[in-house]
């Protein structure tokens, strides 16, 4: 089962000075094909990361798009995941 790391690095709203909680549906792709959909919630300016898995071929080109009231930035990646602790195997 191949895995990939969507990591949200930004994720907030303004509202009048302050920075406050939001929302974002990010779609992940591998190729052309959509393989998951995540609601997340909250506020960070902090990365934060977790794993997606599908079985599709490894290789392919990965992508996120991503729709949000406010301000988001999320990146994905290919990762080797350990099968039996889950953690990335650099």
């Amino acid at each position: 089962m191949a895995s990939i790391k969507l990591t949200v690095r930004r994720l907030y709203k303004i509202s009048g000075e302050r920075m406050v909680n939001t929302q974002a549906t990010a779609r992940i792709f591998v190729g052309e094909q959509l393989v998951a959909t995540e609601e997340i919630a909250g506020m960070t300016e902090s990365p934060v990361s977790k794993f997606v898995h599908h079985n599709l071929d490894a290789g392919q080109p990965v992508r996120v798009e991503w729709d949000c009231e406010g301000i988001a930035d999320m990146t994905v990646a290919e990762v080797n995941v350990c099968p039996c602790c889950q953690h990335d195997e650099h």
